[in-house]
């Protein structure tokens, strides 16, 4: 093996120094201008538009329970009337108070962990059962099962079990 002579390591180490030897650098100034643009936010409301009445005439409705005496304006929306767009009929008791909620647009807005039964009204299954607040609540759809054909049907307490199907069962579907 013959060893590099003398000058060609020189010549190595003097292209190593003028490679990384930096030249020196021209310095400039220049002033820049920046402008900020602000992101405009744009937010899209859906309307909702509130379902037709719903489509049911009540044929059989326990004693005092009706809407004589009773002003549902001044009823506030709860947790089952409260859902936006749907469409509430309200019957109320002698007292002033509400016995039944009928809403069309939506299924039960709360789910109830308690037993379920079937029941049909007018040729449609529905599900009814007492809810822990201890309303009974219905929950039943039609056919195409839109928004609209979504129903729920609230009776708040004091019912009889009985008279919850009697009012159920004796439900006829109108025009509309």
């Amino acid at each position: 093996m013959r060893r590099p002579t003398i000058p060609i390591l020189i010549l190595a180490a003097i292209l190593v120094a003028c490679t990384s030897t930096p030249e020196p650098a021209e310095t400039t100034t220049s002033s820049s201008t920046s402008t900020t643009e602000v992101p405009t936010t744009t937010s899209t409301t859906l309307e909702v538009r509130p379902c037709p009445a719903p489509p049911y005439e009540i044929g059989f409705l326990p004693l005092g329970v009706g809407d004589e005496n009773f002003d549902p304006a001044e009823v506030e929306p709860d947790v089952w009337t409260s859902v936006g767009g749907t469409n509430s009929m309200l019957l109320g008791r002698e007292d002033g108070s509400v016995a039944i909620a009928l809403i069309r647009g939506t299924l039960p807005a709360v789910n109830w962990p308690g037993d379920k039964g079937i029941v049909e009204i007018d040729g449609v299954e529905a599900a009814v059962g007492p809810h822990a607040d201890g309303t009974w609540v219905a929950g039943w759809y039609l056919e195409p099962a839109e928004r609209c054909d979504l129903y729920t049907m609230v009776f708040y307490p004091p019912w009889n079990p009985r008279d919850v199907e009697q009012v159920l069962t004796g439900m006829r579907r109108t025009a509309g």
